[in-house]
């Protein structure tokens, strides 16, 4: 059973080490959830219905914006659940939301980022592959995000 509602979820615990010295996870560490779980949904979706061309090193995806909205503390031993979906496709972006939920079902912190395929060799922005596209509104299977 799904706990965000989003198309991909992982689930972290909250170490020792995401604390500052209030206790609770400390902001910054939210944005390393947020790569973690970015991470896996694109391996993921990679995984279902891509050629075998692709995979998350051949991918040359580069982060140009992220945020995140804190709602609720995260605490030591606490078990997140991290949902992650694109949200959007332009021409050379696309965007992902993210919900972060406590194990008692309260929302902690809900994220954006924006993505850019991105061409390294020409130091240039490229046109997202129609092939990608596909895939994930494969993947996602007519998702929609909560609003």
């Amino acid at each position: 059973m799904s706990t965000t509602n989003y198309p991909y979820e992982t689930h972290i615990q909250v170490t020792f080490r995401d604390l500052d010295a209030l206790g609770h996870v400390n902001n910054a560490v939210f944005f390393t959830y947020l790569e973690t779980a970015r991470i896996e949904y694109i391996t993921k979706f990679l995984e279902h219905g891509l050629p075998e061309r692709f995979d998350l090193l051949s991918i040359p995806i580069i982060l140009v914006e992220a945020t995140c909205s804190y709602q609720s503390q995260a605490l030591f031993g606490e078990h997140l659940t991290v949902g992650v979906g694109v949200t959007r496709f332009g021409n050379k972006s696309f965007d992902l939301a993210y919900k972060i939920m406590g194990e008692d079902g309260r929302l902690i912190a809900t994220g954006k980022t924006i993505q850019v395929m991105y061409n390294y060799d020409s130091n240039s922005a490229f046109p997202i592959p129609d092939v990608i596209k596909q895939s994930v509104y494969a993947f996602q299977a007519g998702w929609t995000p909560d609003r």
